[in-house]
């Protein structure tokens, strides 16, 4: 059957439709109303891609409320004191930053700023700046784009990492000084909890037919569709070549990650490259009664563990040598088997996608706790820290490793897959989507 000519000029067509596209694979699959305990699971790939949250606005508003009375909480008042002596110093939240912005470390003051202050307190702000007018329904200006940042920025808050770091630093100064606890700390710890709880209550797709009702966007029912990664809206092909975004929320709208592999290997040498001086340069100097030391990540491991912290030992072992070293590992094995067109495996390496996503941004754990020792262990003769040249470099590594599996487009994987052919699943027609609406109806 011809497909009618398009005219010169022809109207956008928008409407809603009850499909979803997975965001790992590209499967294209109908969807239905979810009850509290049940779970959309993509038929291909077996990624959650929803699941019933029954009455969530309600949960989100007030753990988003919460969360910004913790936030203030926490910023205010003290993490630990360290008391050597008779001798105090208080740790607070931008301690570190401001302990890095006196030895002129600005990259890192920046980075540990970012991450662990100015993403989070920005966080909140955005959940109330969406969750309030929708719970009262009064629609503001600028909420698409504050939901769509919300959207890319959310791995890069890194407040459970530096919770991490928090205990990590207090145990370690345990073992030769006093270490006080402040209220900071609880109520953090508690800031870290409402807020990923929220996140997990929090419907997002709700939110996005709120904003904008259509998720269908098309020129002509023949024309090929495409999804958006942020807001899961289908674009027709002419507006993708048109406009190259969402008519939705504006996100840039590719079938693949443009120069995908080439960004991730690049970044991956990089990352090799810099990970050699991270690791044999030292990442922390100490002053303990006129005598020096300088330890690198592999010395701080042993030193923990000849002082039976065996259990601070492992976690900074695991943060800071077993996962930079496997995320690489895995991450250059995923871009090989693209590249080598590989068809088997396809769940094994999905998983080690998966897998390389979540656990790269934990190795900022040891980048959080030179920070802090900085700031706390200033003791003159009878005790200083000073930052490494390793610090940078391996924090360097962190970032461009997160970089690294963000730029590769996990869809690759199946491509070559015998059993599936991703491609055709991902793109669609509206008369082949209203097909498969009409069939499930």
């Amino acid at each position: 059957m011809t497909a009618a000519k398009v005219p010169a000029t022809p109207v956008i067509a928008e409407h809603r439709d009850d499909w979803l596209v997975c965001p790992d694979c590209g499967a294209l699959q109908a969807t239905e109303p979810l009850q509290q305990a049940q779970q959309l699971v993509c038929t291909n790939c077996d990624r959650v891609l929803n699941f019933g949250r029954g009455p969530w606005l309600d949960t989100t508003t007030a753990l988003a409320v919460a969360a910004l009375i913790l936030f203030i909480g926490a910023n205010a008042f003290t993490f630990f004191t360290l008391q050597l002596g008779s001798v105090t110093q208080p740790a607070t939240i931008l301690s570190g930053v401001g302990a890095l912005m006196d030895r002129e470390q600005w990259i890192l003051a920046a980075l540990v700023l970012v991450t662990i202050f100015l993403l989070p307190m920005l966080e909140v702000a955005a959940l109330l700046y969406l969750l309030l007018p929708y719970r009262f329904n009064r629609r503001l200006p600028g909420q698409i784009f504050v939901l769509r940042w919300l959207e890319r920025v959310q791995h890069w808050i890194m407040q459970d990492v530096f919770l991490l770091g928090v205990l990590v630093t207090t145990v370690k100064l345990g073992d030769s000084a006093t270490v006080h606890l402040g209220p900071g700390m609880p109520l953090f710890f508690l800031l870290v909890g409402l807020l990923q709880a929220g996140y997990w209550v929090m419907d997002k797709q709700n939110l996005w037919n709120w904003l904008h009702a259509s998720n269908c966007f098309s020129r002509d029912p023949n024309e090929n569709l495409y999804d958006c990664d942020i807001c899961k809206a289908m674009v027709g092909e002419s507006i993708v070549m048109e406009r190259g975004h969402c008519p939705r929320c504006n996100t840039r709208i590719h079938t693949r990650i443009p120069d995908s592999l080439q960004k991730t290997s690049a970044l991956i040498l990089a990352s090799i490259v810099l990970y050699i001086p991270a690791n044999l340069y030292p990442i922390m100097h100490y002053d303990e009664l006129a005598t020096s030391y300088n330890s690198t990540i592999w010395s701080g491991v042993v030193d923990l563990a000849a002082n039976d912290l065996w259990l601070i030992a492992i976690v900074v072992f695991v943060a800071s040598m077993v996962v930079p070293i496997l995320k690489l590992m895995m991450l250059i094995f995923l871009v090989w088997s693209i590249q080598a067109r590989m068809t088997g495996a396809t769940r094994l390496r999905f998983w080690m996608y998966r897998t390389t996503k979540f656990i790269g941004r934990w190795s900022m754990v040891d980048v959080y706790v030179v920070t802090l020792l900085t700031a706390v262990v200033q003791f003159g003769l009878i005790g200083q820290v000073e930052p490494g040249a390793a610090l940078l470099p391996f924090a360097a590594v962190v970032v461009l490793t997160m970089l690294a599996a963000e730029n590769f487009d996990p869809r690759l994987i199946w491509d070559n897959a015998a059993e599936n052919d991703p491609a055709e699943a991902r793109v669609r027609t509206l008369a082949q989507l209203n097909t498969v609406n009409l069939t499930r109806e």
